[in-house]
């Protein structure tokens, strides 16, 4: 669980990088694969609550806002 939130984070940092340097976010296509593949594993975690369901909800919760800043920041550069 913690590693799939640690890929994820590692990732969204290059693509807000990527997007902050004005760039096509294309350019940051193998972040994005990792995030959203790290993304949707830790939705699987919550869903089958296996584990650390708390981590795992509070981990969701944290990709939840960096897809919301990344949509502002998509907004914003459009």
């Amino acid at each position: 669980m913690l590693a799939e939130l640690m890929v994820a984070n590692a990732a969204f940092a290059v693509i807000k990088k990527t997007l902050v340097n004005g760039k096509e976010l294309a350019s940051a296509g193998s972040a994005l694969t990792r995030y959203f593949s790290a993304s949707q594993a830790i939705e699987q975690k919550v869903k089958t609550g296996n584990g650390d369901v708390l981590g795992a909800y509070q981990a969701k919760q944290q990709i939840e806002r960096q897809e919301k800043e990344l949509e502002f920041m998509l907004n914003k550069q459009g």
